[in-house]
Parts: C-alpha cells; structure tokens; sequence
C-alpha cells in the first residue's frame, strides 16, 4: 500500500534513505538534505516547506519488507513538481524497478487530484531508469551536461548592453525562450515556462543572487541568472542561437560576481541543443562534471465537466456532472 508520509513512517524512512537515489545535480550538489529532514519539514509545514513525501509498504502476501519512498518539491507559484528521491535504487533491491513503477504511478494520481500538470524527474543518464520512467508515463524532453568552475573567476567589467532584470521584462523573456529553445521542447513543456531563477524553490540557507539581461535595440538576446548555497552557485545562461558565441562578455561579467573555489564551485548547465554554450564555458575553465536526462509526466487534473442531456419532452433539459475518479492509493 502506498500513503502519505506520516510520523509513523519516521522510522522506515530513516533506514531506507542510505538506499536511495537523488535526482537532479542541481539538488544533489548544492542542496543534499537529508530525506527525513525534507519529508518533516513537509509534513509539519503542510507542504510550505519541505518536500512531499509518500511511502510504500508491501501487504503480508507480497511481503512486509518490500519497502520504499519517493519525494518531490513543489516549484513556487506553479502547479509543477520536481522528483528529488527515490529508495530503494535499483540495484539495491530485486524488485526496485517495481517499487519505483508503482510509487511514479501514485504520484501521478495524487498530483492530478491536487490540480498538478506537470512532474519533472531529472535522473543520470541510465538505460534501465529511463525505461522505468517511460513506462510510467515519462517523456524525455532533453539531455543536458553540466559544467563546473572551481578556481576564482577573474574581474570583469559590466558591459554596456547587459541590464538588471526588471517585472517589466516578462513578455521579453518569454519570446527570448521561443527563440532560444526548440519547438519539440517547447511542445512538451506546454507553455513557456519561468526561465531562470523563478522556477527553483531555494532551500533555507541559500542566497538569492542576481539576474541579467542582454539587450540591443529593444531586443532581449540573452539571459543570465545565478544563486548560491553553503556548497556552491549555480549559472544559468539562455540565449538565442546566432548570438551564443557573442555572449562571452556578459558570462564573465556575471562569474566575476560569484565567489567560486575548489570547494564552492560554480555550475552551469548545457542542454544538448545549446551548441556552442559549453565550448564558451571551456574557454573560461569550466570542465564537465556530468550528464542528466530532463523527463516529464504530464497528469490528467480533475476538472468539472457539464454536459447538456436532451431528453424528449422535457425542453430544460438535464445536467449532468462528470468527474475523474478520485483514485487515493494504489495496493
């Protein structure tokens, strides 16, 4: 059966945490907090801070120690989840692929009960894991590699064309994405989404950083975005195609805010369609650390729907109201 994380579940969390897997570099390697810390944190907030976290325990059939849990953070002001945790990993358990099956499975569900359209899974590139997520449900989106900085920047001046951004650029940023990210992805996504920043939750002890701008003649080129943690910083970098190699200027004007060492570095990620990004990185002594595949599950959310029911003698007609079934546990 699958629920909820309550307090009972404190204990089984604590001993399977160990077994588990994170997802997302950005969280394994700036955040990392401990499991059961997050799944408190989300059961005593009511979700405003922490992560939600849901458990598995087999019946007595099937066996009482096939145990397992998943965890996903809320993104800020959007009806969108990131999976973060999943335990047992696969090669921990003989059947993990199913634990991992059914507790997607239930997240789906619970998500379209709670008005959600989307959850992410960030996971290393691996042949079984992406098949496991395909088959509940999953999309692969993209594949990106990330890059790190380990030494200090050098200083660098602010160029001209390179401004704070503003609650005014909003429209300037969402055409900067059509331009500067493919239709497929932009397909699967939806809509376009926060770029930058405005989609993470950040974690207490993390320090929002500063977000910019490159524009000329009324036109928004590029966007660069940064924030810190206690274990590192994290750059983003967006720009239109055929201006990617232009962009150096501004890359170096941003890392010379960020304090960077060997152990706070600075990463920066680069989808595979970014092409040129990563050479730019190369230049400035980023290295690469490693590859994640971004998927996607679309959910079906409750929605209400009348429809109008004609019947023979009676000109009013009658309503009637359909809805998804309110599916709560999955055994």
């Amino acid at each position: 059966m699958i629920r909820l994380f309550g307090l009972r579940d404190v204990l089984m969390v604590k001993q399977l945490q160990p077994q588990g897997v994170a997802f997302d570099l950005r969280w394994l390697l700036l955040h990392s907090t401990p499991p059961l810390h997050s799944a408190l944190a989300g059961y005593l907030t009511h979700y405003n801070l922490g992560t939600i976290t849901c458990v598995h325990e087999g019946s007595s059939k099937e066996g009482r120690n096939l145990k397992g849990f998943a965890q996903v953070w809320p993104r800020p002001a959007q009806a969108e989840w990131d999976l973060v945790f999943l335990s047992p990993a696969l090669e921990r358990h003989e059947r993990a692929a199913d634990l991992w099956y059914r507790l997607l499975t239930y997240l789906s569900i619970l998500g379209a009960e709670q008005g959600i359209l989307r959850i992410y899974a960030r996971c290393a590139e691996d042949a079984e894991a992406e098949d496991i997520f395909r088959q509940a449900g999953f999309t692969v989106v993209v594949r990106e590699e990330l890059f790190a900085l380990r030494r200090e920047p050098a200083a660098a001046p602010r160029p001209g064309n390179l401004r704070p951004l503003s609650a005014q650029d909003l429209r300037a940023v969402e055409e900067l994405y059509r331009q500067a990210v493919p239709q497929l992805v932009q397909q699967v996504e939806g809509r376009p989404p926060a770029i930058g920043l405005a989609r993470y939750r950040l974690p207490l002890g993390s320090r929002r950083g500063q977000e910019y701008l490159w524009i000329e003649e009324g036109k928004v080129l590029a966007y660069m975005g940064w924030y810190s943690s206690p274990k590192g910083s994290w750059l983003e970098v967006v720009a239109r195609p055929e201006y990617r190699a232009n962009a150096l200027p501004g890359i170096k004007y941003a890392l010379s805010l960020t304090g960077c060492s060997e152990t706070m570095p600075i990463y920066c990620p680069v989808p595979d369609y970014d092409v040129g990004l990563g050479w730019l990185l190369r230049t400035l002594g980023f290295e690469p650390c490693g590859r994640q595949v971004l998927l996607v599950r679309h959910t079906a959310a409750r929605v209400p729907v009348r429809h109008r029911l004609v019947v023979p003698g009676l000109e009013r007609g009658v309503n009637v109201h359909t809805s998804v079934g309110n599916l709560s546990r999955i055994h």
